[in-house]
């Protein structure tokens, strides 16, 4: 599973549109543009396609974190270069505060 579709399965399961995705880049102190996240969106064929790297997936999980459980004091976590899915799961983990 690519970045894209996991940015793509999280919007469309917490029904984000594209402003509040664009809201929760910006709760992990990363700008990013309504072109960019409708080019993340795109199907893979398309040709406005454009892949999402982990550091971007890693910023958006951070910023649903802060959304779901508030942000935390001090310095905030700094995105991860690579991330595995259970990276992935473990975040989604902390955002909907489950064990």
């Amino acid at each position: 599973m690519t970045n894209n579709d996991i940015l793509r399965r999280i919007r469309y399961a917490f029904d984000f549109k594209d402003k509040a995705v664009i809201e929760i880049f910006a709760l992990a102190e990363v700008v990013v543009t309504k072109e960019q996240v409708i080019a993340w969106l795109k199907k893979d064929e398309d040709e406005a396609f454009v892949q999402m790297n982990s550091v971007e997936l890693s910023s958006f999980l951070n910023g649903l974190i802060n959304l779901k459980r508030g942000k935390r004091e001090g310095e905030q976590p700094k995105p991860e270069a690579r991330l595995s899915n259970n990276m992935v799961f473990q975040k989604l983990r902390i955002a909907l505060n489950l064990k």
